[in-house]
């Protein structure tokens, strides 16, 4: 069994190195676009710093661990997936922010004046 089985060392180094490259740039990409309509959010400046800045340290947590995965302990494959639940929680909170102030708040607050109004 032994001469058949081989284990899985999974991807080489300069396969690692292309993923790890494109990765790198297009989740950042994607990042900025998000992130520069979530900047003009209404939310308070010490939020949308941190909604800004997290993604970013969980890419280099996330791509981090795979080479820490891959020529350290496998331990860090944990890591890989808290590194990219960081990542999908700050896009989803990039995107809903910023779709609730396009959408839904102009509109709450048109509806909370116009009471208002009625009464002047």
């Amino acid at each position: 069994m032994q001469k058949v089985a081989t284990p899985d060392t999974g991807l080489s180094l300069l396969q690692l190195a292309r993923v790890s490259h494109v990765h790198l740039l297009g989740i950042s990409i994607i990042f900025v676009l998000t992130g520069a309509i979530f900047s003009l959010s209404v939310t308070p400046i010490w939020f949308r710093v941190a909604v800004l800045v997290i993604p970013y340290l969980a890419i280099i947590m996330d791509i981090g661990s795979w080479w820490a995965t891959k020529y350290y302990d496998p331990v860090f494959a944990y890591i890989v997936l808290i590194g990219g639940a960081f990542m999908g929680l700050a896009m989803a909170c990039q995107i809903l922010v910023s779709l609730w102030d396009m959408w839904i708040a102009p509109f709450t607050a048109f509806a909370r004046a116009k009471p208002q109004e009625a009464r002047k």
